[in-house]
């Protein structure tokens, strides 16, 4: 999860020349009620778009932690991860991608601090799996979004540790084969909801959980210490590729319905609008 400041001009970290972080991007609208998903798929970047990202994207901090990862893989990601971040985060607000600056709550909350008005309502959450960088994005409300890879291994035995009594049972009643699926069903869901309140895994994770049945809409429900209701949030859950699994959660606003636009885009390359299939959401 990544956090926001943002800063124009120049100092630590600024980029050199006139390259992709000092561009000028193409402006999207983003309305009230309006959740923007950009997915990046990390094997669809190139050598040579990775390598412009590195030299001309990323700040000389972000550069030397870059510089850190021992495996290639992880390397990757790390970059397209914060270019995402940075070309999206620019194509929404008037602001050149490597003038961006960013940090963490407490809690590890993504948030924008920002000395303009086209940023100041700009809400966005990123989250990775080894392969495919999700960043969601709305204006003026509380927004999480959490990946995962379908083919890694499941820690069922902490489902205990992690879920509701009430998911616990529903895990345990499906085949064996079914249930590290739906166990990735609940953590993608109760992972969205905890980045998007803000207070990350300082939530107790037992007190709070869904109800998954068949094609029947997605139910959330919440012990009275958490004073919260299902109400109070929209969550989606969906496949952004056939090997992943994604939820997205979002804070619901006086007056209307949220809508949901998805494009998968390699940063400061090309992007394009696809469809969001919908697997379940909540009423």
């Amino acid at each position: 999860m990544i956090h926001a400041t943002m800063q124009a001009g120049s100092g630590a970290g600024a980029q050199h020349g006139d390259g992709l972080g000092q561009r000028s991007l193409e402006q999207l609208a983003l309305g009230p009620g309006e959740v923007d998903i950009w997915v990046t798929v990390v094997g669809d970047v190139s050598d040579a778009d990775l390598a412009a990202q590195l030299d001309q994207v990323l700040t000389d901090d972000e550069r030397a932690k870059y510089g850190t990862f021992v495996f290639e893989k992880d390397r990757r990601r790390y970059l397209v991860t914060r270019s995402l971040a940075r070309y999206v985060l620019s194509r929404y607000a008037p602001v050149r991608p490597a003038a961006w600056r960013f940090c963490t709550t407490d809690f590890g909350r993504p948030l924008i601090v920002a000395p303009e008005p086209a940023v100041a309502d700009l809400v966005f959450n990123i989250s990775h799996s080894d392969q495919v960088v999700l960043l969601g994005l709305t204006r003026a409300c509380r927004l999480g979004i959490d990946v995962e890879d379908l083919r890694r291994n499941v820690p069922l035995d902490l489902a205990g540790s992690f879920f509701s009594a009430g998911e616990v049972r529903q895990l345990g009643a499906l085949p064996p084969a079914a249930q590290p699926r739906c166990f990735l069903e609940f953590w993608t869901l109760k992972e969205s909801y905890i980045k998007a309140h803000g207070k990350g895994l300082s939530l107790p994770l037992d007190q709070f959980g869904f109800e998954l049945s068949g094609d029947a809409p997605l139910q959330a429900y919440f012990d009275p210490g958490l004073h919260d209701a299902p109400g109070n949030w929209t969550f989606w859950q969906w496949r952004p590729t056939a090997e992943s699994l994604a939820a997205l959660c979002v804070e619901n606003r006086p007056g209307g319905e949220h809508r949901v636009t998805v494009r998968r885009t390699i940063p400061f390359a090309r992007d394009e609008q696809v469809a969001f299939d919908v697997m379940r959401r909540s009423v």
